[in-house]
């Protein structure tokens, strides 16, 4: 499969840069600071970050396949690598947005960002204050607000512009601010995310953060093709119940091997996840339980959706079509 997916995508990118290698070497300076030069920048970035995610998902498998031993590539690497790459990528972005075609200069770009820069190094500072202070969190919500406020300045100015706004300008707006989304969510994730793994029998409770779970039973169930034995998990909040999940162990006659069902209850703010384990086969007939509290884990979808959003606009352009009767040979009828 991956080698299939690898083929389709860079034989399509090879077959398309070949049908558009007359358009590439149009003429015309373009200086280096200039919105030419940090696409350049930032697409170099990205596919240099690519390739190290490619690297560390293949590397474990081509190591394997020549029996040269087991390797498992795990989050200190694609922490170690690929944050480093993303964080000049995050910045360019601004500068991209209020750079102009061909040539600018740095005036135009120093300006206006100085106040975008206090701005983001104010809000990140003060939200990690605010939500329990660590340095990875503020930078990373730094971050997320130097693209939110670097993007929508300019996008604000535009607007109150009477003249029209091609859908590409809402197309790239729309993108940028997805991957501020992105960025504040996996920052609060890794920052404030809790995780509880616990012995637990009937009428125990467990409190991570704010939040209390409480082991009503565990109950044997038959599905279509497996049984399991579902617990049933009170959840309350400051003494308000939230909701009640149903984590599952299920077993499979087809195969010997337990499969675990998490209960999962999600919001915008956080999601809540608890996973049934084994019976510990003790007096108490307790359970090996795990819970999780995961804090704007579905922000980090919503600025995937955003991305694909705008790459979905910027696409839909009627600027970047060419018309069938532009493309007619001369003293060819259109009918």
């Amino acid at each position: 499969f991956i080698l299939i997916f690898l083929a389709l995508v860079v034989g399509s990118s090879l077959t398309l840069f070949a049908w558009r290698a007359g358009a590439v070497s149009l003429g015309g300076t373009i200086g280096w600071v200039s919105r030419e030069s940090v696409l350049l920048a930032n697409s170099v970035l990205l596919v240099v970050a690519t390739a190290a995610v490619l690297l560390g998902t293949l590397y474990p498998m081509v190591i394997d396949a020549l029996n040269m031993g087991k390797l498992s590539v795990g989050p200190p690497y694609f922490n170690t690598v690929f944050v480093p790459l993303m964080v000049p990528v995050l910045f360019l972005m601004v500068l991209g947005v209020r750079a102009r075609w061909r040539e600018s200069t740095l005036t135009e770009w120093l300006s206006p960002l100085r106040r975008v820069g206090a701005i983001s190094v104010l809000g990140g500072c003060g939200l990690a204050l605010y939500l329990g202070w660590s340095w990875g969190v503020a930078f990373g919500l730094a971050l997320g607000i130097w693209v939110i406020v670097g993007t929508l300045e300019p996008a604000v100015e535009r607007l109150r512009k009477p003249a029209a706004v091609p859908l590409s300008f809402f197309a790239m707006h729309c993108a940028h601010l997805g991957m501020a989304v992105l960025v504040i969510g996996v920052t609060l994730v890794k920052g404030y995310e809790l995780e509880k793994d616990v012995r637990i029998a009937v009428g125990d409770t467990v409190t991570l953060g704010d939040y209390t779970f409480a082991l009503q039973r565990v109950s044997e169930v038959t599905g279509p093709n497996y049984v399991a034995k579902r617990a049933e998990v009170l959840v309350k909040r400051q003494g308000e119940i939230v909701t009640t999940l149903f984590p599952e162990k299920r077993r499979y006659p087809s195969t010997a091997m337990p499969m675990t069902e998490a209960a999962i209850d999600t919001n915008l703010w956080r999601d809540l996840y608890v996973s049934l384990g084994e019976p510990l086969n003790n007096p108490a007939q307790e359970w090996s339980m795990r819970f999780y509290l995961k804090p704007f884990l579905s922000w980090i979808w919503l600025g995937v959706l955003m991305m694909v959003l705008g790459g979905v606009l910027a696409v839909s352009d009627k600027r970047y079509r060419r018309s069938a009767q532009a493309t007619l040979p001369r003293g060819t009828a259109s009918v």
